[in-house]
């Protein structure tokens, strides 16, 4: 998975001190691999219904900058010391129609697609030094907490399908999926309060390269 250019905004942090932005703090994805499980059904011999999904993803977030939550007199953390700064899995289903090329007994048949995808996110973790940081805010008791939101976002396809024999396919293809989400990164006290809050939005265009062998039923 390529993410291509992504981008974040810079911290916005909110406590009783007020609210602040950190300038020049900023992120990025990096790049990662997966397996992925597919299932076509073809309404007609030229039209598909084509559920993309597999396993998911670990993502990394790599961050530059220095976030002064409190204002420019408070303490700082200087984000590109830490490596990465958080990780989550993104779960990216993607449903597609798809149209094939050419009748149903061509050996290669291009295709293209449009989808759509919903994409949530699950186990996500700060680095260490940005978590304790977190919990001294948050006092005796406290704790880090980490969150992105889900979204919907619209999924484009092309690609191509090799018939190896009347059972067995190979196939590639490459789609583009936009994602967005809003991460937002808490000190919440023992009395389940929040102390300081940090929001950002981070926005991704990353290109899917999918090769694989398919079983035809």
């Amino acid at each position: 998975m390529d993410f291509g250019p992504s981008s974040s905004t810079p911290l916005q942090s909110s406590s009783a001190a007020g609210t602040f932005t950190s300038p020049g703090t900023g992120g990025q994805i990096h790049n990662t691999f997966t397996a992925d499980l597919a299932f076509t059904y073809f309404i007609t011999d030229n039209v598909a219904l084509h559920l993309a999904t597999g396993v998911p993803p670990k993502l990394n977030l790599y961050a530059q900058g220095t976030a002064a939550p409190f204002g420019p007199k408070g303490p700082t953390l200087d984000f590109g010391s830490l490596h990465p700064l958080a990780s989550t899995r993104a779960w990216p289903p993607i449903l597609f129609v798809k149209y094939y090329f050419g009748a149903a007994q061509t050996r290669l048949r291009p295709f293209v697609g449009i989808g759509v995808n919903y994409t949530w996110y699950s186990h996500t973790e700060l680095n260490p030094t940005f978590s304790s940081a977190l919990q001294q805010v948050a006092g005796p008791g406290g704790q880090a907490k980490a969150s992105l939101s889900p979204s919907w976002n619209p999924a484009f396809n092309v690609g191509a399908s090799y018939n190896i024999s009347k059972n067995w396919y190979a196939t590639a293809s490459v789609t583009y999926l936009p994602l967005k989400t809003n991460a937002t990164v808490s000190a919440i006290a023992a009395n389940g309060q929040p102390v300081l809050t940090n929001k950002t939005h981070i926005a991704a265009n990353p290109w899917i390269t999918f090769v694989g062998v398919g079983y035809r039923f």
